[in-house]
């Protein structure tokens, strides 16, 4: 992978793999930054204390760390893996994961403009990263906004035309899911029909409305886009609301966080 950093920032968290260990300290490559390791003194292995640090770590272990301190003028890293909170972990190794995939789609994006990996991030690519933070999420944005999203921000017709092409084909939009409960009471004789009926009206594939218990029904909307799932959810209860009402029911909408 490609960094347009030569060097971490201190209180970062970075993938590395265990590459050297001895009785007090281990050594680990930085897996996103080229060239780069950084030492895990016995100290910052564990919260608890250790007697032998090969019990907690062996050579080729993939690990989330902090970065504690840098020395760029010796080139020296010093890294915690005890500072490391299993959600933080947790997010960073799919974090990892999803720049790896973006990596592999911009070497697409490279062979599309007839430039090798290396050339096609130091013509744009470190830009982006620059820009965007992490590489996936300019792709997230150009697979949901388009190319047009990525000209406002700086990237030329040409390299975001190429990047909206290949994010389309390759990341699938994340699906936006809003819950709400829509409690439903018709005392008439024929109350069970009006309601039926007026639940028929809600046509839309996107919408799962489901019985929950007297007069509780609960109405899920999934799609790609939150403002696009309010618009269905608050259409598809208005029908259903506004029919059963008028043919002597009471109906109302409650919102689910």
């Amino acid at each position: 992978m490609y960094n347009y950093k030569d060097f971490p920032e201190v209180d970062e968290y970075v993938i590395v793999t265990i590459s050297n260990i001895n009785p007090n300290s281990a050594f680990a490559r930085l897996d996103e930054y080229k060239n780069k390791s950084g030492m895990i003194h016995i100290s910052e292995v564990a919260s608890t204390w250790i007697r032998d640090i090969r019990k907690y770590l062996s050579v080729g272990n993939k690990k989330v760390a902090k970065v504690i301190s840098i020395d760029k003028s010796k080139g020296y890293i010093n890294l915690s893996l005890k500072r490391v909170k299993p959600t933080t972990e947790r997010d960073k190794k799919t974090e990892w994961k999803n720049e790896k995939k973006a990596d592999n789609l911009f070497s697409m994006v490279a062979k599309e403009m007839g430039l090798s990996v290396e050339d096609a991030y130091k013509k744009t690519g470190f830009e982006l990263q620059e820009t965007y933070g992490l590489m996936y999420a300019m792709f997230e944005v150009a697979a949901s906004e388009g190319a047009q999203a990525l000209v406002k921000d700086g990237v030329s017709e040409e390299w975001a035309k190429k990047i909206e092409d290949v994010a389309k084909k390759n990341i699938k939009p994340k699906e936006v899911r809003i819950n709400g409960i829509l409690e439903v009471m018709c005392y008439k004789s024929n109350g069970i029909e009006i309601i039926k009926k007026g639940f028929a009206l809600v046509d839309n594939d996107k919408v799962e409305v489901a019985y929950i218990n007297a007069p509780k029904y609960s109405f899920k909307v999934s799609s790609g886009d939150y403002l696009e799932c309010e618009k269905i959810l608050k259409e598809s209860s208005d029908k259903v609301i506004d029919y059963i009402t008028k043919n002597g029911g009471e109906a109302s909408l409650h919102r689910q966080k």
